[in-house]
């Protein structure tokens, strides 16, 4: 079977979309002739891939390149991020249409598949093809709590910017036919399945359905086997990390941080950078929490991968995140993830490796914050226990196998039906 994929983000050298645009690639290609669409960036990379690395189906991994615009990409990136960004992708999936309407004339594609980015608000015109299109899994609607405003001050601006786009762009008439038009569409958490089923006819509400956007590497979990948590230097040690940007909700962390009380030593080690670090570390000087986190800037994905093999707990304390690459991470690390009850970390999380912390009120998120770490950081046994119930989760449901398994029975089905 012959699948067009459209993977804008697709790297075999960086995480989160190009990570995930990369590993339905790479996987799909063990059972089909893949065709994938992506930024022209992104060449280079992929190029360097195969000359480093030999695969057996590497003959049925074939990329379309596409240029991105410059005037969105480069001059509007300047003046907004957000509009540049969103700019230069709508610009380029106009394109990458073009090149795959070329593509379908010369070859028998079966299915079309937008996988990346995985942003709901962009569905792109892959529909428009003529094969049986799958949208997803995306996720994106889901937003800040009001409880958690506080974390959002200096920011209004850009989150009503962005809770307006998401109601634009869902709005247009193009968004709606791709929706309408699509054979089946797959959503990554409970709040974007919200927003995209308001945008859909009752009658097309069946083909929306639920899946995570993210999966693990059956190798990186053989990896992990046979890890064991020894806590040797007798400090428990919790880690944070990505993007030090106020949505990854650190300073919502360390506020909890100062309500936790415990004898057991106990360390919080951040990894990352961005524009809320001198902030933060103020925070944590006010709160005289010196010796309690440690700021370690942003070190390279080798080094952070051993730093999940040394720790003992995970926390996303995200206001708003579509589920988490480093969740994943952690899982397969055996680490217990502490994460807020909401959005895609809560349906792979759930009760039985971490802990979720419910939304109601600021004060009862930094109570409840603090005490899930507490009975962590103080319960040796729950740890390991919550840890290696996360890897066996992973291992047994979300590894890149068997979602290109999935995956490819899902196509076979779908052309079953034409």
């Amino acid at each position: 079977m012959k699948v067009l994929l459209s993977v804008f983000e697709c790297n075999p050298f960086r995480g989160s979309d190009s990570y995930v645009g990369w590993s339905y690639v790479l996987n799909l290609a063990k059972y089909h002739q893949v065709y994938a669409l992506t930024r022209t960036e992104n060449k280079e990379d992929i190029e360097r891939f195969f000359h480093e690395n030999s695969l057996s189906y590497a003959e049925n991994i074939h990329f379309i390149y596409v240029d991105r615009s410059r005037l969105f990409s480069e001059y509007f990136y300047k003046i907004n991020r957000y509009f540049g960004f969103l700019g230069s992708y709508f610009v380029w999936q106009k394109s990458a249409y073009k090149a795959a309407k070329t593509l379908c004339s010369q070859q028998d594609i079966s299915v079309c598949h937008h996988v990346s980015i995985a942003d709901f608000r962009c569905a792109g015109y892959l529909w428009k093809c003529g094969k049986p299109f799958i949208y997803g899994p995306v996720g994106g609607g889901q937003e800040t709590p009001e409880c958690l405003s506080y974390y959002t001050r200096g920011h209004e601006s850009s989150e009503r910017f962005r809770s307006f786009m998401n109601r634009f762009t869902t709005a247009l008439p193009g968004y709606k036919k791709a929706l309408r038009n699509a054979a089946l569409v797959y959503s990554s958490n409970d709040e974007t399945t919200a927003c995209m089923r308001s945008r859909m006819r009752s009658e097309n509400a069946d083909k929306l359905r639920q899946m995570t956007e993210l999966c693990i590497d059956d190798q990186y979990l053989n990896d992990r086997e046979s890890l064991q948590k020894e806590n040797c230097d007798g400090v428990v040690h919790i880690i944070v990390s990505g993007r030090l940007i106020y949505r990854k909700g650190v300073a919502l962390l360390i506020d909890a941080l100062s309500r936790l009380q415990t004898d057991v030593p106990f360390v919080l080690d951040v990894f990352g950078d961005g524009d809320q670090k001198d902030i933060l570390i103020e925070q944590v000087r006010s709160y005289g929490l010196e010796n309690r986190v440690v700021f370690h800037g942003k070190i390279s994905f080798e080094e952070m991968q051993q730093r999940y093999k040394d720790a003992d707990i995970y926390v996303l304390p995200s206001l708003r995140e579509t589920t988490g690459t480093a969740v994943f991470e952690a899982l397969a690390n055996k680490l217990p993830v502490v994460a807020l009850n909401q959005n895609g970390v809560k349906h792979i999380v759930e009760q039985d490796a971490g802990i979720l912390i419910d939304i109601e009120s600021k004060e009862q998120i930094l109570d409840d914050f603090a005490s899930a770490l507490k009975k962590l950081i103080e319960d040796r046994p729950l740890r390991l226990r919550l840890g290696q119930a996360g890897y066996t989760k992973l291992k047994e449901h979300y590894t890149w196998t068997k979602r290109a398994k999935q995956i490819s029975e899902i196509y076979r089905e779908l052309c079953r039906k034409e």
